[in-house]
């Protein structure tokens, strides 16, 4: 009597942790999906802050490594690109809403996109 007892206990458990799971995978998948389209929206503005490195005028586009999209732990999103469809060319960037507008935030050229906007060919 016990045993059986304790079997639907377990199997009660079990299906409420699986519940739970779903659940939470479901709220990070819609999470991710918002993100996503949030960063989709403000590539021009990516690529407006971006081109405040680019002197010589050498970014022709810019490409948001969907990948990599994140949620800050301050709040707001983190990403990589790269810029040229060169996946060499990296740059790390974020956005962050700031009184109902989203701002281009921590916006940073990796070592070699930085070289690259720096050299005059």
């Amino acid at each position: 009597m016990k045993n059986k007892r304790m079997k639907r206990l377990m199997i009660i458990i079990m299906m409420l942790g699986l519940f739970i799971l779903g659940i939470g995978g479901k709220t990070y998948m819609d999470s991710k999906k918002n993100m996503i389209e949030i960063v989709r929206k403000n590539e021009s503005l990516i690529e407006n802050e971006l081109k405040k490195y680019d002197r010589f005028k050498k970014i022709q586009s810019i490409s948001i490594n969907y990948e990599s999209i994140q949620k800050s732990p301050m709040g707001g999103i983190l990403f990589q690109g790269f810029v040229n469809n060169d996946q060499n060319l990296i740059f790390n960037a974020g956005l962050q809403k700031n009184n109902s507008l989203i701002e281009v935030v921590n916006t940073s050229p990796k070592k070699k996109l930085h070289d690259y906007l720096e050299k005059d060919d």
